[in-house]
């Protein structure tokens, strides 16, 4: 083939040498395209045909074809594009005159040239026997000098004897170039056994096809040939290895490529990470790649020939064959597949279908199905947390908007809108200083600026011309641009130059004065806070009220109270123990007035400070001195109070009996029964005299108690040996950790008490689901004391439910086991009364914890 390709068929027959032969030859030599029309015709057109060539161009051939034989015609015609030469096939064209001629064709379809090359000839006898020999010359001669086949005769040793044919034309060597050289000096190294190969057959097969190979060119170029050798060596006329050989370097090339192309295709194909499949028009599975079968858990050939559906729900099987037939019609189709599982989620498959098309006909489809679950669900995440963080910015009090780096609106929420009255519509894509030129040399461009560039947040106060108000900035830089979130402040601007003014007054009087937003933070303080504090305006300003002025002995309760009050809108007192700069304690009298705007939301409160430690300090020594007889009134009220309602029901149950009596017959069943229910109504009113006897002789012993160095291990075993039976019948463990040598210095009957009511406890309210499990432990504290912890593994109670009422008196936990709800109380009185404190810990099913602090003087070996 030639490397400057001729681009029509014109131009290829056009040549001087061609018209020579074609002029002089009585054949009609023609070509057609694939349409059937002449693209190119020789001269001898009007002579066999009476036409001239200009007359036959671009016409179609088959209208000078005699009807009955264009059938036939045009079935040679569609042989020959099929690969397949014609040979002396016969028909009859119709002269110019009318009349018939008898053709004889040949033909032949040039794929690359997109042509039928046509040779016709006169089919009579007479002149076939005439111009047969010359024809078959002339021709041969022709397609030596310009066919596209090289000849070269080699002798036994591969030397080249004759070259002719297309040598100069393919590899740029004259003929005696190449005579005398051996054939192998020509041949690509890697390519010289496959030669020496046919070399080596051709003696004894006499016609061998050599495999194609790489042949190097007059420029040192490589172009690949194909060849086929005759063994003539015998033939007398010849006597030399005949070769003809042909270029195929574009249609080698092509080959390569297209074998790299399929190879990576394959590769591309089998390696994909998604599932490939390629199937025919029924839906049949002719291939799958490594991925769809990992995916399925099937050998290939559990997969190869059944149909896709049958791996699709039944219900997906209409739509999945829709698409398929959609693909066999040319188109790329995409759609997906919902299938629901077991979990009440759905696998989420994505199906591309891609026609393959070979000579514009589609022969199969390739499906690519990627499994889209997890980003489906990402992204379904994604759009509701989208949709929440809308709906918290349209949410949020604050007006928001957010800024590209270009300066753009990119976000901003309804409040944004409503506080400037603007449209979103028109403002986003707009650079802010395009909506707000006056920005551009005030503070905002400064601080916007400087959070962008330095990434830093910034927040500061400015006024907006155009909407005239007073607005508080927070802007928070990202890699996206800038957040502003921005708040109405006129009237706090207003109110806090309304209260300077006031300050001139304040700054007057001696008592402290505090003005303070609706938070409590401090806004301004007169020189008469800074007197009794030691502190100065500008550290005041800013901070806390409510912490500000704290110390160690300061009641963080009222604390606060005071913060809880602040919000209730109302004037309240407050006495708090504060701090001084220098340390001193001082206590202060704060009077809280709030001021509230038109809509009566509170905007600042004023408070006046006096100092009244002097008076505070006598009120304490007035304290110390009542404190027991205070503490005690307290308890007893309380205890009266609880001891009123458990005298009440057994008096007035007693009462009601003895009433009941004197109306009954006493030999009366009734009568019986009813003086059973009085004597229980007496014992149960002893009972609560007895208990209201205990407590207040707990009571009235508690500040005079006898201590002395107890062994705390010794006091146990004693309530252990009381309980033991006990234990011993409910299969109870019970674990002690308390050092034999430790010594408390403190009240043994207390101590007694204490372990024995816990551990009775502790029988009483057992699990019945597990046996029990109590443990005992006693640590030394450094700072000196004890610390005792009990645990039991019992029913335990809810502490949230009990709430404070777990040490009061009366007060049960378990409505399915009796008791009179004194055990705790008793204990806390207990460690009270020996200055200790006590901590339960409870969980319902799961048990008890009671951990007991003692103080005293404590000797211990460890």
């Amino acid at each position: 083939m030639r490397s400057d390709k001729i681009d029509s068929a014109e131009d290829l027959w056009s040549q001087k040498v061609v018209e020579k032969v074609t002029a002089s030859s009585p054949d009609l030599l023609c070509a057609m395209d694939a349409q059937g029309k002449f693209a190119y015709l020789s001269t001898t057109s009007e002579a066999i045909i009476g036409f001239q060539r200009e007359e036959l161009l671009q016409r179609n051939f088959i209208n000078f074809v005699s009807p009955a034989d264009q059938e036939r015609t045009l079935e040679a015609m569609l042989k020959a594009k099929d690969g397949t030469p014609v040979r002396n096939f016969i028909n009859s064209i119709l002269h110019a005159s009318g009349e018939e001629v008898m053709m004889a064709w040949s033909a032949v379809w040039s794929e690359e040239d997109q042509l039928l090359y046509c040779m016709g000839r006169d089919a009579a006898e007479q002149k076939e026997a005439r111009q047969k020999l010359a024809e078959k010359d002339e021709w041969h001669s022709t397609m030596v000098q310009y066919g596209s086949d090289m000849i070269g005769l080699l002798n036994q040793a591969g030397e080249y004897l004759h070259v002719e044919g297309a040598v100069t034309r393919w590899l740029g060597y004259a003929p005696e170039q190449m005579t005398g050289r051996v054939a192998f000096d020509f041949i690509h190294p890697e390519d010289v056994h496959l030669a020496t190969s046919a070399l080596e057959r051709v003696i004894s097969e006499k016609l061998v096809q050599v495999p194609d190979l790489r042949f190097k060119t007059s420029d040192g170029a490589w172009k690949w040939i194909e060849a086929i050798v005759s063994n003539q060596l015998d033939n007398p006329a010849v006597k030399a290895l005949v070769v003809s050989a042909r270029d195929i370097t574009e249609r080698k090339v092509a080959a390569l490529q297209l074998e790299e192309s399929e190879r990576r295709f394959r590769s591309l194909f089998d390696n994909n990470p998604d599932l490939v499949i390629y199937e025919d028009r029924t839906g049949t599975i002719l291939d799958v790649n490594s991925r769809f079968l990992a995916y399925l858990g099937l050998p290939k050939e559990e997969v190869i020939s059944r149909h896709f559906c049958e791996f699709v729900p039944s219900q997906d099987k209409d739509v999945c064959m829709s698409y398929l037939e959609e693909a066999f019609q040319g188109k790329v189709v995409n759609f997906d597949l919902n299938i629901p599982r077991e979990n009440n989620t759905s696998l989420v498959l994505n199906i591309t279908k891609i026609p393959v098309l070979v000579n514009s006909e589609v022969i199969g489809a390739h499906s690519i199905i990627k499994d889209l679950t997890e980003v489906t669900a990402a992204q379904a995440t994604i759009k509701k947390q989208a949709e929440t963080l809308q709906s918290v910015f349209e949410s949020i009090t604050d007006a928001f908007f957010m800024l590209g780096r270009d300066w753009r609106f990119k976000l901003m929420n309804s409040e944004f809108e409503q506080m400037l009255q603007l449209d979103r519509q028109t403002c986003l894509g707009k650079t802010i200083w395009e909506v707000f030129p006056e920005l551009i040399n005030g503070s905002f461009y400064h601080y916007y600026k400087k959070a962008l560039y330095t990434g830093q947040a910034v927040r500061f106060e400015s006024f907006l011309e155009q909407s005239q108000i007073w607005v508080e900035v927070k802007a928070f830089p990202s890699e996206e641009g800038l957040s502003v979130y921005f708040s109405d402040i006129t009237k706090r601007v207003i109110a806090i130059k309304e209260s300077q003014k006031l300050s001139l007054v304040a700054s007057k009087i001696s008592n402290g004065v505090i003005i303070t937003d609706a938070l409590g933070n401090i806004e301004w303080v007169n020189s008469a806070f800074t007197l009794n504090t030691g502190y100065s305006f500008k550290e005041a300003q800013g901070q806390q009220l409510t912490t500000f002025l704290e110390g160690p002995e300061t009641d963080r309760k009222v604390g606060n109270e005071i913060g809880e009050k602040l919000k209730l809108g109302v004037p309240f007192n407050a006495m708090v123990l504060h701090y001084r700069k220098n340390g001193r304690k001082v206590w202060i009298s704060m009077d809280f007035t709030p001021i509230l705007n038109e809509e009566g939301v509170i905007t600042q409160h004023i408070v006046i400070q006096k100092d009244i430690t002097f008076r505070k300090e006598a009120e304490e020594r007035q304290l110390e001195m009542t404190h027991d007889l205070f503490r005690q009134n307290r308890d007893l009220q309380q205890f009266t109070y609880i001891v009123s309602h458990n005298l009440r029901a057994p008096v007035a149950n007693a009462m009601g009996l003895a009433d009941f009596l004197t109306k009954l017959d006493k030999h009366s069943e009734m009568y019986d029964t009813s003086l059973a229910h009085l004597k229980a109504s007496v014992f149960k009113l002893d009972t609560v005299l007895r208990d209201l006897n205990m407590i207040l002789s707990l009571r009235d012993h508690q500040d005079i108690l006898d201590r002395e160095m107890v062994v705390l291990a010794d006091v146990f075993e004693q309530v252990r040996q009381f309980f033991m039976e006990s234990l011993a019948h409910h299969k109870g463990e019970l674990e002690v950790k308390i050092d034999p040598s430790t010594k408390l210095h403190t009240n043994r009957a207390y101590i007694y008490s204490i372990f024995y009511n816990l551990l009775s406890n502790a029988i009483k309210y057992r699990s019945e689901a597990r046996l029990l499990k109590v443990t005992i432990q006693c640590e030394v504290c450094r700072e000196g004391g004890v610390r005792i912890y009990f645990t039991d593994n019992g029913s335990g109670f809810d502490m949230e439910k009990a709430g404070d009422n777990i040490f009061k008196l009366y007060k049960r936990f378990h409505s399915n086991k009796k008791g009179r709800g004194i055990g705790l109380f008793l204990v806390k009185t207990h460690v009270e009364s020996m200055g200790g404190t006590i901590e339960m810990r409870s969980k319902l099913d799961q048990g008890t914890q009671v951990e007991i602090k003692l103080p005293g003087e404590v000797t211990s070996a460890t």
